[in-house]
């Protein structure tokens, strides 16, 4: 006959590493809420009953050292497995979380019902927090035998496969690009001056022409009728981004338009200057990024520039 010993803390089990023993009871965290129970295995709907919410309205997530595991109303989950740290209830209706934004802010993802994570240039919701690359490839309607997925992290760039699981709750997440496989036509280098890779497939995928200049010692990156967020004076406008010698390494800044750009409100935005290009008369915005996102050439491209400073265009009407 097995000797039961009297109470086990799941929590001090799992900080030591440790398997929990069989008990007469056991106890845990609901959220930050110490339970106990008699019952060495449980349904999702005791744990609802315990923290008294009901699977109608809310979520329960096990915390085990091999992630975060979705725990339905029926699932049985015995407390002497290794490795759970704690269960977390959370209602569905709360906030959606952009990844793009925590890493940014370089905040750490909470557990949510809801995500927005960022492919290519369009965003997608999900009610996971784990996608495999092939799930996250769906989402942009692509799939592994014609695209590779690529994740960007503030630990670098690095492939995703098919079959390989992401938790999106881990810090740094920032977006993905999927890359078609096989090659294409499209955006040409004039030869005036060469980009990485990973921008060519970026230019070859945009609706824009895209034009590559030199002019008095200046390179200079062109999209030419470029969309331009509600509330401006104009709807599209060319867009040019300056590139430095020692791009990828030295970060781009800035963005630059023609015609210029002012606001349907007339109210006054801040810090422009003019700068000529292609014998005209660019608007310069002087927008910069912060300590907390600083250029990474690890990670960091003219895609992911262009969207940031797309971004200030929306932001200019939240300050004032």
């Amino acid at each position: 006959m097995t000797n039961k010993v009297q109470k086990v803390d799941l929590h001090e089990c799992y900080c030591s590493g440790v398997k929990p023993e069989i008990a007469y009871e056991y106890s845990f965290k609901i959220n930050k809420e110490e339970h106990s129970t008699r019952e060495q295995v449980i349904t999702g709907n005791d744990l609802h009953e315990l923290a008294g919410t009901s699977s109608d309205t809310h979520f329960i997530r096990m915390v085990t050292k091999k992630g975060k595991i979705e725990v339905g109303p029926l699932i049985k989950v015995d407390l002497t497995e290794c490795g759970i740290e704690k269960f977390i209830i959370l209602p569905y209706e709360q906030e959606t979380i952009d990844l793009e934004i925590c890493y940014c802010e370089g905040a750490t993802p909470i557990i949510t019902f809801q995500y927005l994570l960022k492919i290519n240039r369009e965003k997608y919701k999900v009610e996971k927090e784990k996608l495999t690359g092939a799930e996250i490839l769906a989402l942009a309607g692509k799939d592994s035998k014609s695209h590779r997925l690529r994740m960007f992290t503030k630990k670098g760039k690095v492939i995703v496969e098919a079959d390989q699981t992401i938790d999106l709750t881990e810090c740094g997440v920032e977006r993905f690009v999927a890359e078609p496989l096989d090659c294409t036509e499209g955006f040409v280098v004039n030869n005036q001056f060469a980009l990485p890779d990973e921008d060519v497939l970026f230019l070859n995928s945009v609706e824009n022409k895209v034009d590559l200049i030199q002019e008095h010692n200046l390179r200079w990156l062109i999209f030419r009728n470029y969309k331009i967020p509600d509330g401006y004076n104009v709807e599209v406008a060319d867009l040019a981004i300056l590139i430095p010698p020692h791009y990828p390494t030295a970060g781009l800044d800035m963005m630059y338009f023609n015609p210029t750009l002012s606001r349907k409100d007339g109210a006054t935005i801040r810090a422009l200057s003019y700068q000529p290009i292609e014998g005209k008369s660019y608007q310069r915005w002087s927008r910069h990024r912060m300590p907390a996102n600083k250029w990474n050439p690890d990670i960091h491209n003219v895609e992911s520039h262009v969207d940031l400073m797309v971004r200030c265009l929306t932001a200019e009407f939240d300050k004032r």
